[in-house]
């Protein structure tokens, strides 16, 4: 199922699953009186409709070869394993992904020394300071 959001400046970000590209593309064509032109770089793709609509599509672990849209659809449904990287304060997580599943991953969390929501004995010198 596609996601779609709002985007600054109008218009709006659809989020497609590889597997339905094709048919989003075919139904956008259909809703819009056709596809009239395709243009592309290796970083995205973009169409004009017959009524002026346009939709840009961004290649993901591009860069792709040749820029029209059977190439791009062709080059989503490649089978991809990545590495993933979460780093947040207090803890980190990795691990590998194939095809959207977590084949393996690790998580750790640390000890954040000092933090405290009272705030600590520099904080209480400064107090001192502006009391006189």
């Amino acid at each position: 199922m596609a996601k779609a959001r709002q985007v600054a400046g109008g218009g709006r970000a659809v989020e497609v699953p590889p597997e339905r590209l094709r048919g989003w593309f075919e139904r956008f064509s259909a809703s819009h009186g056709g596809i009239v032109t395709t243009a592309g770089t290796p970083h995205e793709i973009g169409v004009t409709a017959a009524d002026g609509t346009t939709a840009t599509a961004t290649v993901p672990f591009g860069p792709l070869e040749e820029p029209s849209l059977d190439a791009l659809v062709a080059h989503v449904l490649v089978p991809r394993r990545i590495a993933l990287l979460l780093v947040r304060l207090g803890g980190h997580s990795v691990g590998i992904a194939r095809d959207g599943r977590v084949e393996v991953s690790r998580t750790d969390r640390h000890l954040v020394h000092g933090r405290s929501a009272a705030g600590g004995w520099s904080q209480q010198r400064f107090a001192r300071r502006r009391a006189g």
